[in-house]
């Protein structure tokens, strides 16, 4: 008798306490999937983009927002969790593709290829903008541009 645990409710089994918070972290971090992949659009990104590269990038925001820890460390600083959790939930589809054209243009060995996620992913939503604009104003004013050229025929008819 003395093998068997207790059946008394003032005296609760260990292991089922662990197994309910594991099922409790694993629900947390099944519905933080969900939200991610919604807010994503993944359904229609993964259409686009190779499903084990976005799933990587998916697992890597679960992982970062379930981190009970105080400080994160992006591209070696240690931020406030709460700061690097709030950016990783600005992340939505433009966001991800912008971060998908940055690692394809990218020709660098890189050692550590989690950190070098998070830190992009860090840094998409602060630099989105400005890389954008930086891309056009390359394309239409940048060495090589045609574009004033273009426009000057079109004005000067005989060009």
């Amino acid at each position: 008798m003395t093998k068997r645990l207790s059946k008394h409710p003032s005296i609760p089994d260990p292991s089922r306490e662990a197994t309910i918070v594991k099922d409790e972290m694993r629900l947390d971090a099944q519905s933080i999937k969900e939200t991610i992949q919604e807010k994503i659009e993944y359904r229609f990104i993964v259409q686009r983009y190779d499903k084990d590269r976005l799933d990587e990038i998916v697992d890597l925001m679960v992982e970062t927002l379930c981190s009970k820890r105080d400080y994160i460390t992006v591209a070696g600083d240690e931020y406030p969790a709460s700061l690097v959790k709030e950016r990783l939930q600005r992340i939505d589809s433009t966001h991800i593709e912008y971060v998908f054209e940055c690692l394809d243009k990218n020709t660098t060995f890189i050692r550590n290829i989690k950190k070098y996620l998070l830190t992009t992913l860090f840094n998409a939503p602060s630099t989105i903008d400005s890389y954008y604009t930086a891309l056009v104003k390359h394309d239409l004013y940048g060495a090589g541009s045609h574009f004033y050229e273009d426009l000057g025929s079109l004005i000067k008819p005989g060009k």
